[in-house]
């Protein structure tokens, strides 16, 4: 289940913006990686990653799921820090593979969020549906968790 972004509470829109605003102070302060939201793609458009002329990542503000945007912006600076842009045009198994190693590198981060932060969770289904973790990653929580 999805939650929308006007179906937050306060609190937990407090926690999601200051979320998105450490994933960006992330990228930006400890990696100078510009990070530009947009309205302009349609809601199914993924978000994307450059690392050149520049190390940008262009996130879409109309994503059909908005409580993932967290977990993507991890995922997009999984693939900058990386290099991991090209796995886009390779073959299927390349891709599954680069992708895959970016879902674990952004649970990882969302992870160091958690402990910076003193969060903590029973279990890692729990920190996965709090942090809107799509289901077909659970298979890396084991991995990562």
């Amino acid at each position: 289940m999805n939650v929308s972004i006007e179906g937050l509470t306060l609190e937990n829109r407090e926690n999601y913006d200051r979320l998105l605003r450490y994933l960006m102070n992330y990228a930006m302060f400890e990696y100078h990686i510009g990070v530009e939201f947009t309205d302009k793609l349609p809601p199914y458009a993924p978000s994307v990653s450059y690392n050149d002329p520049g190390k940008l990542i262009i996130m879409n503000a109309n994503w059909l799921y908005p409580t993932q945007l967290p977990f993507q912006l991890a995922h997009e600076i999984g693939h900058v820090l990386h290099e991991n842009e090209i796995y886009f045009n390779l073959n299927d198994i390349t891709n599954r593979k680069g992708e895959a190693q970016e879902n674990a590198f952004a649970i990882q981060l969302l992870q160091q969020y958690c402990i910076e932060n003193e969060f903590h969770f029973s279990n890692i289904y729990q920190f996965a549906k709090s942090f809107a973790i799509p289901r077909e990653c659970y298979y890396l929580l084991t991995e990562t968790a």
